[in-house]
């Protein structure tokens, strides 16, 4: 299943080289909202004025660098160009204009790493914390143990993470984080990206009742290699859903019930926010247990907000973290209110008897 995985992103990866969409800035669909827009005011405007300097000394320096590979560049990579071409001629080519063009392109945009950096540093947790009573840190990580026998997660050698977000919602506990999971080679030369985009978790005050995955559809003889054909295909009523996923479980009537139409349309809606704002490649969830779990696969940063071309007092760049976790409250708030809702039901027929 990794494999089939790691090559649908790879074709989603081409596809956005191909039209474009790999270059685009990831943009808000949606204003800023009042009630965010009033917190973040009233905590970040302290904070912003020093921000701004330290964005204009950095964009001075980026430029001023500019500005001197244009002058005295071709000093370096002027001779390193002129030795390629005659090793390339002597049929020994070399590549030192590369690295050399690389090196000058490091230096030109450092300035602009570290302003993204200081910026993500001050303002991401109070950013976070105005959407919610959540708490961010820069370099946290789900709990994969919790997750590590589901069959939407891969078996990987190593991992990393960074933008981590947990919190509560009605009593419902959940954390993301970016993440990325990558299994060694056999020949132990280099790594095979496995995952390469989001993870949430949601712990649910209740059991699943039974097992459900919903895996990308990737046709007949894809989901037969996948290993998930060796369990029940549930067959859906959404035909967009239908069309963009394959569900799989151990009790129909269940997947079902689980699976309503909100909650699909959700799904659907957290699937096309990623891919429209963070080059995002599909969406895998697994309910399982008490855990409800979503592996978003992208390849944009979906928190580096802090762009050194754009000033520090302009709000309306921050509401795409806002969307993010008004998608994620939605599908926890579908999913405790169709557990609610069985269980009037249940409680309804258990009284008429």
């Amino acid at each position: 299943m990794s494999f089939l995985n790691t090559f649908y992103q790879a074709k989603e990866a081409v596809k956005q080289l191909g039209n474009g969409t790999a270059y685009r800035k990831p943009e808000a669909s949606a204003p800023l909202s009042d009630v965010a827009r009033e917190k973040i005011e009233q905590d970040l405007m302290p904070m912003l004025e020093p921000l701004e300097q330290f964005r204009l000394e950095k964009l001075d320096s980026k430029k001023q660098r500019k500005k001197w590979f244009f002058l005295i560049g071709w000093l370096l990579y002027g001779p390193t160009l002129a030795f390629d071409v005659t090793m390339l001629i002597e049929g020994e080519p070399t590549f030192i204009t590369l690295f050399v063009l690389g090196a000058w392109a490091a230096w030109i945009f450092y300035p602009e790493i570290q302003y993204k950096r200081h910026y993500k540093q001050k303002l991401i947790p109070i950013l976070v914390g105005a959407f919610g009573d959540y708490d961010y840190q820069s370099k946290g990580c789900i709990d994969v143990d919790a997750v590590k026998g589901f069959d939407i997660v891969p078996s990987y050698s190593s991992k990393s993470s960074e933008d981590h977000i947990q919190g509560e919602v009605d009593g419902v506990k959940f954390e993301f984080c970016e993440l990325k999971l990558l299994r060694r080679r056999s020949n132990n030369k280099g790594n095979i990206t496995l995952h390469q985009g989001g993870a949430l978790i949601i712990t649910m005050p209740f059991l699943f009742t039974g097992h459900t995955v919903v895996d990308t559809d990737h046709g007949k003889l894809g989901n037969f290699l996948s290993g998930l054909s060796s369990k029940s295909r549930i067959p859906l009523e959404n035909p967009v859903f239908e069309d963009r996923y394959e569900v799989f479980g151990d009790d129909p009537h269940y997947a079902r019930y689980l699976l309503s139409p909100a909650l699909m349309e959700r799904i659907i809606g957290l699937d096309d926010l990623f891919r429209a704002r963070a080059k995002g490649s599909g969406i895998r969830c697994e309910f399982r247990d008490d855990k409800a779990l979503f592996m978003l696969s992208y390849f944009g940063d979906l928190l580096n907000v802090g762009d050194i071309e754009v000033s520090a007092y302009d709000l309306d760049k921050m509401p795409l973290l806002e969307q993010e976790l008004a998608m994620i409250v939605g599908i926890i708030e579908q999913l405790k209110f169709d557990s609610l809702a069985a269980r009037n039901v249940a409680a309804a027929r258990f009284a008429d008897a």
